[in-house]
């Protein structure tokens, strides 16, 4: 007892002793900070002690006094003071802030060199507020530049400044263009990352992607590719960066671009005679393409022709790159075709391929938003071939519109669905159903497709039905693809599938029954008959259930227990 009185005391007079040092400002109380993965780079708050005393009086003395900071309000980095490569020979801030009598906002980037923190610089933006900031090596140096996007006063596009740095000094790389949306990924292969900016159309240019491609010699773009993007697009609803190709069997560079000033990928890469082949390629390849709104589901025949498979070498070295059989030349804009002269006046040097072939290629997938409240799909891939920017899955008509398989009504966005790693896009039709239905019960089947780039198609890699009023979605099996059907049922919250006749265009008999509840009402209801499934809803606590039904009519389409489990999943 003597003991624990003892212990007692001492934590009390540990208490009091906190609480004097606390109100004399010599002890400062802080909790721990979560770790976020940006690159290879490791990102926290500053220690609440020693460096951040250090960091905030560097501010101040730049500020020439109070300051009030500034956070981004996109994007995983969302701290006013941000410390990067902690506890390494690159250990640096980046400090966000005003001061008290100017509205323009500053960057200041403050390292760490022989056990002391100094300012390598402060820059001045013009901007009303930050909108996000990003840590990518975009100029193949081996560090990681700090990429600040802005918002402005009077528009609603965005501004863009990227800041390179070594131990010593900060430069400024330019960024002209403004964005509405961005990505940053290695869309050209030469172990860089790239910016792709995304805007929305205005009344005087169209909606465009332009990729930037820097090099670690040059403060401007080196590479500069546009892309125009649907022009009914209002709002880029989801952004995925990722493998979005297979089979490309591309070689990477072993070497860096080394151009001293932007050039802009040419609308033609070939002379008078092989633009006639690759036309009569063209129009063989269009002519397989066309077909039904049915024939639509089958992304596989309604594929871009716009892209290539292999990377393109030098004259020089043109027999050691295969090249593919067959090539069929991406349509352009005028406005690319315009600039073809000036563009083709700065080409990069030759490169080198090693022998390794890769098998995916990353690139951005960008669900869009239409003026008619539909969405559709527009991947941004580097062809290598040609040099160029393109979208493989749609194309141009007849000049002015696309023709785009990945039209659709419902919001259902591009993801990895199967787990192999690469990007599948979303295509949905609506399942069979008679004339005189609600077209608001008729279910869509969704199939995900990824990009072949040897064989120049989509592939189908899974097929759904999605509730995304419920939250979740069903995989059709493949034997079910063209004979059964599905209706949903808003207030009932229930989905089912029948057979279909083809002969009468009628429903017959049902197959399944998906149901969602609260679990108060599967507390209450009878569950007889019905099956629960293995879901796990999240902070909803919803109650998914199923009920099996099996039909004479045709044996094969029936389901097991075990087959429709695995075929659930929540979305």
């Amino acid at each position: 007892m003597t003991f624990l009185w003892g212990m007692t005391k001492l934590l009390k007079n540990v208490k009091k002793i906190s609480a004097m040092l606390i109100a004399a400002g010599l002890l400062t109380l802080s909790g721990c900070s979560g770790l976020a993965a940006d690159g290879n780079s490791l990102l926290r708050p500053p220690r609440p002690t020693g460096d951040k005393a250090a960091i905030q009086e560097i501010i101040a003395r730049e500020a020439g006094g109070t300051y009030n900071l500034k956070y981004p309000q996109k994007g995983v980095n969302r701290s006013a003071i941000t410390l990067r490569n902690e506890n390494t020979d690159n250990e640096y801030a980046l400090a966000l802030y005003s001061t008290e009598n100017d509205t323009k906002l500053n960057v200041s980037i403050i390292a760490y060199d022989q056990a002391e923190w100094k300012c390598l610089g402060t820059y001045t933006n013009n901007s009303s507020g930050v909108d996000r900031v990003l840590f990518y090596d975009i100029n193949s140096d081996k560090r990681e530049e700090i990429i600040i996007g802005w918002t402005n006063y009077n528009s609603a596009h965005k501004s863009l400044t990227a800041y390179s740095m070594d131990s010593e000094e900060v430069y400024e790389m330019t960024v002209d263009e403004t964005y509405d949306e961005l990505a940053i990924a290695d869309m050209t292969n030469d172990a860089a990352d790239d910016i792709v900016l995304l805007s929305l159309s205005t009344q005087d240019t169209p909606s465009v992607a332009t990729l930037l491609q820097y090099s670690d010699l040059d403060k401007r773009p080196v590479g500069k590719y546009s892309l125009e993007l649907d022009s009914e697009v209002i709002a880029f609803s989801n952004i995925v960066v990722g493998d979005v190709a297979t089979n490309t069997e591309i070689k990477p560079s072993e070497v860096k671009l080394t151009a001293s000033s932007a050039r802009v990928a040419p609308s033609d890469t070939s002379d008078d005679d092989e633009d006639s082949q690759e036309e009569s390629s063209r129009q063989e390849n269009t002519s397989k393409e066309e077909g039904s709104a049915e024939e639509s589901a089958d992304v596989s025949q309604k594929s871009g022709d716009e892209s290539s498979s292999d990377d393109k070498s030098s004259a020089d070295e043109s027999s050691e790159a295969e090249q593919p059989s067959e090539t069929t030349e991406p349509e352009q804009s005028e406005e690319s075709e315009n600039s073809e002269e000036s563009s083709k006046a700065v080409k990069p040097g030759p490169k080198k391929f090693d022998a390794n072939a890769v098998l995916s290629k990353k690139g951005i997938v960008v669900d869009c938003k239409r003026s008619d409240n539909t969405f559709c799909t527009q991947m941004i891939y580097y062809d290598n071939l040609y040099d160029e920017l393109i979208d493989p899955i749609s194309r141009k008509n007849d000049g002015s519109t696309y023709i785009n398989p990945t039209l659709r009504t419902e919001a259902v966005f591009s993801r990895d669905i199967n787990g192999d790693d690469v990007i599948e896009v979303p295509v949905s039709v609506p399942m069979n159903a008679a004339a005189d239905e609600s077209g608001a019960a008729v279910c869509n089947l969704t199939s995900w497709c990824n990009y072949d780039a040897r064989e120049r198609k989509t592939n189908v890699a899974m097929n759904t039905v999605m509730n995304l009023k419920d939250g979740y979605y069903f995989v059709m099996p493949e034997r079910w693809l063209g004979s059964v059907t599905a209706r949903s049922d808003a207030e009932t919250r229930e989905m089912t599938f029948y057979l279909w006749n083809t002969k009468t265009s009628t429903l017959g008999d049902k197959l399944l029954l998906i149901s969602r509840c609260t679990e108060q009402q599967w507390k209450e209801s009878d569950h007889s008959g019905k099956i629960l499934l293995k879901l796990s809803p999240g902070k909803s606590k919803a109650v998914y259930s199923a009920v099996i039904y099996l039909t004479s009519a045709d044996e094969a389409l029936n389901i097991t227990e075990s087959e429709l489990q695995d075929s659930v999943f929540m979305n």
